[in-house]
C-alpha cells in the first residue's frame, strides 16, 4: 500500500510542484452540470493537504545556521538536477507534505521519488525559525532535467525541521491567498463569473 501512496502523491506533486505551478484540466465536450442550487463553492485548498496545526507558519527568531546550511545544500542539488544528492539531504525516516496528505518516507526509494517529483528548483529568499522548524520563503527556478511549466519566479514557503544534519520534516506553507482565495465566484444559475 505504501508504494502506491507514494506514487499517487508523486503524481500530485508533479502537477502542483513547489507551488505556483499550472495544472491543466481536460474538459470533454458535452453538458457540464451546474452545481446544485443553493450550493456554496468551496474555494481554497483541501484542508487534508494543509500542514498539521503544530507546524508554525510565522517565524519568531532567526534561523539556525546549521539548518540553513542543510537546506541550502538540498536546494543547490535540486536546482542542478542532482536528485540522489538532494534525496540524501533527507533523513530516513522522514515526513513530507506538499499538496498531499502527510507522507511518511521510510526508505531511500520513497525519498528519491518525492525529491524527483519536484518539477522546479528553488532558491531561498528568506529564513526564520519557530519552535523546532526553519521557515523558508522560496523563489522557484528552473531545475536541470525538470519542467517548471512557467512557474519559475513564483514564490512559496516551507516549514522544515532539520536534525542531525538531515531534513526530518518538510511541509509546504501556503500563502493566505491560496488557502482563502478572493475574487469572483461562479454563479450557480448560469455558470457566469
Amino acid at each position: 500500500m505504501r508504494p502506491r501512496l507514494v506514487l499517487i502523491a508523486c503524481a500530485a506533486l508533479a502537477v502542483v510542484g513547489c507551488g505556483g505551478g499550472h495544472a491543466t484540466r481536460t474538459v470533454r465536450e458535452g453538458a457540464v452540470p451546474a452545481p446544485p442550487v443553493g450550493s456554496t463553492p468551496a474555494p481554497g485548498i483541501d484542508p487534508h493537504v494543509l500542514p498539521p496545526k503544530r507546524v508554525p507558519t510565522h517565524g519568531t527568531r532567526p534561523a539556525d545556521p546549521e539548518a540553513r546550511r542543510v537546506i541550502e545544500g538540498w536546494l543547490r542539488a535540486l536546482r542542478h538536477g542532482h536528485l540522489r544528492a538532494a534525496a540524501r539531504s533527507f533523513a530516513i525516516p522522514s515526513v513530507f507534505q506538499n499538496a498531499t496528505p502527510v507522507l511518511h518516507l521510510d526508505d531511500a526509494t520513497e525519498v528519491l521519488a518525492v525529491v524527483s517529483s519536484f518539477p522546479c528548483g528553488a532558491v531561498a529568499t528568506r529564513y526564520s525559525a519557530a519552535g523546532r522548524f526553519t521557515l523558508v520563503r522560496f523563489r522557484l527556478t528552473e531545475r536541470t532535467g525538470g519542467d517548471c511549466g512557467g512557474a519559475a519566479g513564483s514564490t512559496t514557503g516551507g516549514a522544515i525541521r532539520v536534525a542531525g544534519g538531515h531534513i526530518k520534516e518538510w511541509y509546504r506553507l501556503y500563502d493566505q491567498a491560496e488557502v482563502h482565495p478572493t475574487g469572483p465566484l461562479v454563479d450557480p444559475g448560469n455558470l457566469a463569473a
